[in-house]
Parts: C-alpha cells; sequence; structure tokens
C-alpha cells in the first residue's frame, strides 16, 4: 500500500444529529422536527474533506463491535479513506455523540464515550507515521488512556521522522494535563484553534500573548480561527489577518474540521500559509451553508465552484 499524505489517530465518532428550533434551557423542553440524521463525526470530517480535496488519508483507532462501528467503517471507506488500521474491540460501544443544532446553524454536543478511548499505543506502527506526510492531532484524543499514550507515541515517532504535526487542541483542551499540552505544542508545525479554545489552552484572555505564547512552547504558527470574520495567523514573522466569506451559515458542525483539512491540503501542496488559510476560509464556508458534517462536508466541485462565483478558482489550483 502507498504511503498516506496524511494520518490521524483515534476519535472515531458516530453522529446523531438532531435539529432543533433552539438549545433548552433549565427545566425547558424543545421539540425535535424532522430531520434526525446518523452521520459520521469525529476524525470523519478531517478526513474525509482532506481526502476530497486530492490528499490520501487514514486513521488508526478502534470501534466497538455495534452497528455504529460498521456504520463508521464503511462511511470512511466509501470515501476512499484508509481504514486498514481500524481495530475491533469486543463488548465495546462506538463513541458516539449527540449534536443538536438550532436555526442559527449554532450547535452543542453531548458526547458518549467508547471504543476509540481503548486504542492501546502498541497498535501504533512506526513505520506507518514515518511514511505519511503529515500527523493530524485533535485534543479530543489527548484526555483519556490509553489513546492520550497511543496518540503520543504517534507524536514522537512523527517527530524524530521529521513529519510535520498539525494540531488542534479541540473544546477539551482545558481537561488534559498540562505536560501532555505542552509535549504535544511543542512537537507541532502548526496549531489551529478558535478564541475561545486559545484561552482554554493559554488561560491568557489577551489573544496576542495568548498566541505568542504557544510561539514560546515550540510551535512554528499559530492559527486563529475566527468564524464569519476568516482566520488570523500568528508566527516569527508577525501576524496577518485573512478575510473571510460573506455565506448564510445553515450548520457550523464540522466547519473546523473542514478548514483545518484545507490547511492540510494548502500545506501538503506547497502553499504559503497565507494563501492556504484563504483557501480553508472557503472551504469552511462552503461547509457552514450544508447541513451536516462527514460526508455532507464540501466536494471538491462545490469548492471550486463557490471560488469560480468569486473569480478566485485559478489562485487555487494546484
Amino acid at each position: 500500500m502507498k504511503p498516506l499524505d496524511v494520518v490521524t489517530v483515534g476519535d472515531s465518532v458516530v453522529d446523531i444529529v438532531i435539529p432543533v428550533p433552539r438549545f433548552p434551557a433549565g427545566n425547558e423542553d424543545s421539540v425535535v422536527g424532522e430531520g434526525m440524521t446518523r452521520q459520521l463525526g469525529g476524525a470523519s470530517n478531517f478526513l474525509i474533506q482532506a481526502r476530497r480535496l486530492g490528499l490520501a488519508t487514514g486513521i488508526v483507532d478502534c470501534v466497538g463491535d455495534d452497528d455504529l462501528g460498521v456504520f463508521f467503517v464503511e462511511g470512511l471507506r466509501s470515501e476512499g479513506v484508509d481504514t486498514s488500521r481500524i481495530f475491533l474491540k469486543e463488548g465495546v460501544r462506538t463513541a458516539s455523540c449527540i449534536c443538536m443544532v438550532d436555526e442559527r446553524g449554532d450547535h452543542a454536543y453531548i458526547g458518549f464515550p467508547g471504543a476509540t478511548d481503548h486504542l492501546a499505543p502498541g497498535r501504533i506502527e512506526p513505520g506507518h507515521i514515518r511514511s505519511s506526510r503529515l500527523l493530524y492531532v485533535s485534543g479530543y484524543t489527548l484526555a483519556t488512556p490509553p489513546l492520550r499514550d497511543a496518540v503520543l507515541r504517534s507524536v514522537d515517532i512523527a517527530r524524530e521522522a521529521d513529519v510535520p504535526i498539525f494540531f488542534d487542541p479541540s473544546p477539551v483542551i482545558h481537561r488534559v494535563e498540562e505536560g501532555v499540552r505542552g509535549e504535544v505544542i511543542e512537537a507541532s508545525k502548526l496549531v489551529s484553534l478558535n478564541l475561545r479554545e486559545l484561552e482554554l489552552l493559554t488561560a491568557l484572555p489577551d489573544a496576542d500573548r495568548a498566541s505568542e505564547a504557544i510561539l514560546d512552547r515550540g510551535a512554528e504558527a499559530v492559527v486563529l480561527k475566527l468564524g464569519a470574520a476568516g482566520c488570523a495567523i500568528v508566527s516569527a514573522y508577525g501576524q496577518e489577518r485573512v478575510p473571510g466569506f460573506d455565506v448564510r451559515a445553515v450548520d457550523t458542525t464540522g466547519a473546523g474540521d473542514a478548514f483545518n483539512a484545507a490547511l492540510a491540503y494548502g500545506h501538503l501542496v506547497g502553499w504559503p500559509l497565507e494563501k492556504a488559510a484563504r483557501f480553508a476560509n472557503a472551504v469552511g464556508a462552503v461547509k457552514v451553508a450544508k447541513m451536516g458534517a462527514g460526508v455532507n462536508v464540501p466536494t471538491r466541485a462545490e469548492i471550486y465552484g463557490f471560488l469560480a462565483e468569486r473569480g478566485l478558482e485559478a489562485d487555487y489550483t494546484a
């Protein structure tokens, strides 16, 4: 089998997506309308988006011996994602997540742990990591052993082999031990996160100081995801704002993952970070205009159609 462009470890999750008029407060209800669906979630958003952009992607993980595990593996396989290193954990359910989406396109999550948390470090084959062109790490995978230790083993292997690491701390980064956070940041070429995650990661409310703190710990660059406003790049060369695109948000689920996949694509085809970030803004914009994630992330045709409508398609032909 040919080496992969991008490998990730852990975060095999199935989403149960529920549209609601609004999120209920305490002692309130919110009546669910039509359209409740089961979708690929977790790492699949990044993997499928990167695959649709043309990268060879794969995952190392565990799923349970249940219908959700079958759904997850078959869904990735149908998209051309390498699933040869997804292992079956008998007697354990596949991780899942209830994802509520309100009328503004915002979302709230209720997660159910599962087989992904049982991935052991021994399942990580050094040659598999060394032969890849990029390792993608999600903060969701760093909170619980043995999965955490499997991811850290992958990080160590990638660092020793000079395989670049992209790190998305995720909204749960405050639950991750300080030493673990520092180890991954130190090894990372790029850290991609939003403002809330930035504060959770650094405990610093000022975005400039917080970004500098991440650079001081070893990361080469920080990309701040700013939603509709686009993103900002912070590196040793200074700061640069990259404006976003004006679209009507239908569902923000998976937008950050799609953005990250586009960043990874831009890096691997040799674009400067600013160009990759502009492309990632476009991919994120196309995503939020669609309902759902997983197999509902944008296709390459949708992305380049969006760019063509704005006279930008030729700028991003790799």
